[in-house]
C-alpha cells in the first residue's frame, strides 16, 4: 500500500545514501505512473476502452499542467534558452 511506501522511504534514505528530495521528485512518481499504466493495461485487457481512455488523458493532462511548465522554470532558472 502507499502507507508501506512512504514509510520505508527513510530505511531507503539510510541504506542507498539518496536524498529524500530525490525519492519525493523522482522516484515516487515514476513509481506512481507505473501503477497508474499498469492499471490502464488491465482495464485494456478487460475490454473497457472507456476507463482506459480516461486514465490515458487523465496522465496526459498531468504531464502538461506541471512537468511542461516546470522545465521551462528550470530552464529559466538555468539560463537556457527555449527557443
Amino acid at each position: 500500500s502507499s502507507e508501506w511506501l512512504v514509510g520505508s522511504i527513510d530505511g531507503l534514505v539510510e541504506n542507498w545514501k539518496i536524498g529524500k528530495a530525490f525519492i519525493g521528485i523522482v522516484l515516487l512518481p515514476i513509481v506512481g505512473n507505473a501503477c497508474e499504466h499498469a492499471g490502464a493495461i488491465r482495464m485494456a485487457i478487460a475490454e473497457k476502452v472507456d476507463i482506459t481512455i480516461g486514465i490515458a488523458i487523465g496522465s496526459s493532462t498531468q504531464v502538461a499542467l506541471f512537468v511542461v511548465p516546470f522545465s521551462v522554470i528550470i530552464g529559466w532558472a538555468l539560463g537556457q534558452p527555449m527557443d
